[in-house]
């Protein structure tokens, strides 16, 4: 029986700055596992970008794409693609303004042209470059696509003419180089409570660690949210309790205070 289920933000939470998850979180996880506790991977990343984290981890439940997609205990449970006429029409919008577009399935990426966000927003994230094919979506369901609009004044105005153009949409700010783009209603929170509304898991307490904007819809769905000591102080001033930042183990720290490890 599940004694508690854990959610995990990557970037800032449970990786290192090399995206790597670091001995000591590692560690965690398997203390949790070990205690009949389910670790779960949620984040804006697709699920072929957790494979390898899946591998060495053991972690086989991830809420991917901002909840637009999700893996249970190793099986393909749920997947909002964008709809065809939307993602054309913000595609066909982006291409007037210049703005590149990544595009994401479940098991590869494309992009519509590259620039120097694009090269920026992979070097940060250690990933490389994707091909460029713009009919990407016109093969395979999306989604979750990046809309490369920097975090700039001018970037942000962009991102906000978008946000106001698309309705139907959900856009996040989680880099300083793209918006993550969505269906509407989609979110980390969406896919928490996937996750809880499965008849194994009914009064299974949950917990969730996470330190950016889109953890927020996160923490509002479990019964326990923990932020990181380098959250933003807008998230930090939702949770349920602040551990250390993730440069010094917060994630253990928190698992050991709370007796989940």
């Amino acid at each position: 029986m599940t004694k508690a289920i854990v959610f995990f933000d990557l970037d800032l939470t449970l990786l290192n700055d090399d995206k790597q998850v670091p001995p000591e979180n590692l560690a965690a996880i398997k203390a949790l596992q070990a205690n009949d506790c389910l670790p779960v991977i949620c984040t804006g990343r697709n699920l072929w970008e957790t494979a390898d984290l899946q591998a060495q981890t053991g972690i086989t439940t991830v809420v991917g794409a901002n909840g637009g997609d999700l893996l249970l205990e190793g099986q393909h449970l749920f997947q909002s693609p964008i709809g065809q006429p939307q993602l054309t029409r913000l595609l066909a919008q982006a291409a007037e303004d210049q703005l590149p577009v990544a595009m994401y399935s479940d098991q590869a990426v494309a992009l519509t042209f590259a620039d120097e966000n694009t090269r920026g927003n992979y070097e940060l994230v250690k990933q490389p470059a994707p091909v460029i094919d713009p009919d990407f979506a016109t093969t395979q369901p999306v989604p979750m696509v990046l809309l490369f609009t920097p975090r700039t004044p001018t970037g942000i105005e962009t991102g906000a003419r978008y946000v106001r153009a698309f309705p139907e949409l959900t856009f996040y700010r989680n880099g300083p180089f793209a918006l993550d783009v969505v269906n509407k209603g989609m979110s980390k929170g969406f896919g928490v409570d996937m996750v809880r509304q499965q008849p194994q898991f009914a009064d299974v307490k949950t917990y969730a660690f996470g330190d950016g904007n889109n953890d927020i819809a996160m923490f509002e769905q479990v019964d326990i949210a923990v932020a990181m000591g380098n959250a933003l102080p807008h998230v930090a001033a939702i949770a349920d309790y602040q551990t250390d930042d993730y440069q010094h183990a917060g994630i253990p720290n928190a698992l050991k205070h709370f007796g989940l490890i």
